[in-house]
C-alpha cells in the first residue's frame, strides 16, 4: 500500500535529483486560479491487445484507463493506466476514479504528494492504480506548465535508451522463432519471452533458442510469471547460457526473497523481481539486505506514481541496486515509466510490448521509436497526444466526467 515519508513534491525531487529540482517549485503551487474544473475519466479497450502472458492463464483483457483534468487557467494533466482483467474489460478502475471525482474538483493543492495524503483521509481503501492515476497526472500537469518533457523536470539527463521487445506467450516454439525473426527486422536485438511456466516446455525453448542464436547478437529474457518453485527454477537457470540470457525474470513467488538470494547464489542468470504486488520500501530494504536480486523491477503505474516510483528509485540508488522499470501496457502508461527511466542511470532497457501499435490505440502518437532505440522528444508532461475523438471507436469505451 502507498506510503511516502515525504511531505511534498519539491522535498521528493530534491532528494532524487538535487537543489535544481527548487526551479520547478512553484509549478506545484495552487491558487483559485489555477483549481482543477474538469474531470474526465476513459476506459478504453482493443481486442489487438487480448493477450497470454503464461500457458497456465487465459486471455487478459486490456483496459486503458485514462485520466485528464483540466484546470482553470487552461491547463490539463493526463494519466494512462492499463488493468488487465482475465477474459473481458473492466470498468472497476473506471468507477472507482468516478467516486473520487468530486474530492478532485474540491482540491486546494496541485502537489502530488499532498494530494495523496487529502485523498487517503477520504478514501483509505482506494487502490495504488487510482492513486497512480491521479498521481502521474498531476506531475504531468507540473510538467507542461513548466513547458519541458517530465523527464527533464525529474532531473534527467539522458534522451536515449535500448529497447527490447516484449513478447506475449505463444503456444508452440516456432512462433517464438518466427517473433524473434519478425521484430528484429525493427533493428531490435533484444527480446523477453513470456512461456508455459512448465518446466518441461520451457526446457525446449531454452535449448532452441540457444541453438538457433547461439551464434547471433540477440540477447534474451525470460519471464516466469512466479509460476516455478525453486527446484524446478534452479533446474532451469542451470541449463540457460549466461552468454544469451541477459536475466531470469520473477522465477518463482516473488514474496520468497531468502529463496531468491539461494537461487542467485547458485545460477549465473542475473534475477529480477517481479515487481506487480510486492513492492513496498520496506520490501525493497529487504530484498537489498538480504541480496535478493540483481536488480529490482516495478511498474509505476501500478504503485502509487511517479511519487512513490522516485521513493523506491532513491532506497535503490543508494544501495546501487539496478532498477528495470516495467513498462508493459499503453502509450500513457509507456511514457511515465520512460520519463522515469531517462531519469535514473541505473535502468538499463526499455520494455516495449509487442505488437508494438496496437498499444499505440486512440493516441496521435507513440513512443517515439527507431533502429532498435527509444528516444525522448521535446514535448512538454508525458508527451504523448490523445485522439479523444478516436477513443470512441475502440471495442470497448465508456466515458465519464467528475
Amino acid at each position: 500500500m502507498f506510503k511516502n515519508t515525504f511531505l511534498n513534491a519539491l522535498e521528493l525531487l530534491t532528494a532524487f535529483s538535487g537543489d535544481r529540482a527548487k526551479k520547478f517549485e512553484q509549478f506545484f503551487q495552487f491558487s483559485n486560479d489555477n483549481k482543477i474544473v474538469d474531470v474526465q475519466i476513459y476506459a478504453v479497450g482493443t481486442e489487438d491487445t487480448s493477450v497470454q502472458y503464461s500457458s497456465k492463464w487465459g486471455v487478459w483483457k486490456q483496459t486503458n484507463n485514462i485520466l485528464r483534468i483540466k484546470t482553470k487557467d487552461g491547463y490539463e494533466g493526463v494519466s494512462g493506466v492499463t488493468s488487465n482483467n482475465e477474459g473481458k474489460f473492466t470498468d472497476k478502475h473506471l468507477l472507482e476514479l468516478e467516486s473520487i471525482a468530486s474530492v478532485l474538483l474540491d482540491l486546494e493543492s496541485l502537489d502530488p504528494l499532498e494530494v495523496q495524503k487529502i485523498i487517503k483521509t477520504h478514501r483509505p481503501n482506494l487502490s495504488d492504480e487510482s492513486l497512480s492515476s491521479i498521481d502521474i497526472a498531476l506531475w504531468d500537469l507540473a510538467a507542461r506548465k513548466a513547458s519541458i518533457p517530465l523527464y527533464k523536470l525529474l532531473g534527467g539527463e539522458r534522451d536515449s535508451i535500448q529497447a527490447y521487445a516484449s513478447l506475449p506467450f505463444y503456444d508452440s516454439l516456432p512462433a517464438y522463432i518466427k517473433a524473434v525473426n519478425d521484430y528484429s527486422k525493427l533493428g531490435l536485438l533484444t527480446f523477453k519471452f513470456h512461456a508455459w511456466g512448465l518446466i518441461e516446455e520451457d526446457s525446449k525453448l531454452i535449448n532452441l533458442i540457444q541453438k538457433e542464436f547461439a551464434e547471433t547478437r540477440y540477447k534474451f529474457m525470460l519471464d516466469l510469471e512466479g509460476e516455478y518453485d525453486f527446484d524446478e527454477a534452479l533446474k532451469l537457470g542451470q541449463i540457460m547460457d549466461e552468454n544469451l540470457f541477459i536475466w531470469l525474470e520473477a522465477p518463482i513467488d516473488e514474496s520468497l526473497l531468502e529463496q531468491y538470494r539461494d537461487l542467485r547464489s547458485r545460477i549465473k542468470i542475473p534475477i529480477t523481481a517481479d515487481g506487480f504486488n510486492m513492492y513496498s520500501s520496506d520490501f525493497i530494504k529487504q530484498g537489498i539486505e538480504i541480496g535478493s536480486w540483481d536488480a529490482g523491477r516495478f511498474d509505476a503505474t501500478t504503485i502509487g506514481g511517479i511519487s512513490k516510483a522516485l521513493e523506491l528509485l532513491i532506497i535503490s540508488n543508494d544501495a546501487n541496486l539496478p532498477i528495470e522499470i516495467q513498462s508493459w501496457g499503453h502509450s500513457l502508461a509507456q511514457a511515465t515509466n520512460l520519463h522515469l527511466i531517462f531519469a535514473n542511470e541505473r535502468t538499463r532497457y526499455f520494455e516495449i510490448p509487442m505488437p508494438k501499435e496496437a498499444y499505440e490505440f486512440g493516441m496521435k502518437n507513440g513512443i517515439l521509436f527507431k533502429d532498435g532505440e527509444v528516444y525522448a522528444t521535446m514535448d512538454h508532461g508525458l508527451g504523448i497526444n490523445v485522439d479523444w475523438d478516436k477513443l470512441s471507436t475502440a471495442d470497448y469505451y465508456i466515458k465519464t466526467r467528475g
